[in-house]
């Protein structure tokens, strides 16, 4: 019932064009450049768009910049720390490379029902499992921040089911605001860059 049975689902029914993660899209480089990664974010934008002509509706599977939540959520001294992240993605911002979706929907379930969930799917290995539940928390505190710098950018929804999943979904679409600058809103990221410096996961 997560993230990637909901836009298999949306794919199905809607006709929606899913942007996968970069790590089911792309094959990572034994030897690694410092910001594969990154750049493989902006690919996805790039896709994204170029399916925007076909397509009435494209949704990404996974944010394009989970890296500044995602590393920050962990606080992780070897990876990439927020300042090289931060100017990373202002300049791809900049050169209108990489951009905001139209809004966020972030599923949540109880991590009890993860495991669950986790121990009936067979199809896919989960590696780093148990870590990931720690970064629910910290998630859902920078989603929150999101909203209260660009409200109703970001709705959060109850996982119960793949049909609820759908009916919440396409009803919160048409309601997420238009945003000045968006997609390119550097306005927003300088907040969000602000926020992530000032507070803790």
């Amino acid at each position: 019932m997560g993230k990637t049975t909901t836009c298999k689902a949306l794919a199905e029914q809607y006709a929606a064009y899913i942007v996968p993660e970069v790590n089911q899209l792309f094959e990572r480089p034994r030897s690694e450049p410092r910001n594969w990664y990154l750049q493989r974010q902006v690919e996805r934008w790039a896709i994204a768009q170029a399916k925007l002509k076909t397509h009435e509706l494209v949704v990404f599977d996974g944010d394009p910049f989970q890296p500044l939540w995602y590393n920050w959520a962990f606080n992780v001294v070897d990876w990439q720390p927020l300042e090289e992240l931060r100017d990373f993605y202002h300049q791809q911002l900049t050169e209108q490379n990489i951009g905001f979706p139209d809004g966020y929907i972030l599923l949540s379930a109880q991590a009890t029902q993860l495991r669950q969930h986790k121990e009936n799917d067979s199809t896919r290995s989960r590696s780093g499992f148990e870590k990931h539940l720690q970064m629910i928390e910290p998630q859902q505190r920078y989603f929150q921040a999101i909203n209260q710098i660009a409200p109703g950018f970001t709705y959060q929804l109850e996982v119960t089911s793949i049909a609820n999943n759908l009916k919440a979904i396409t009803n919160t679409l048409p309601t997420f605001p238009k945003l000045p600058e968006h997609p390119y809103s550097l306005t927003l990221f300088d907040a969000l860059i602000n926020w992530l410096s000032r507070n803790h996961p």
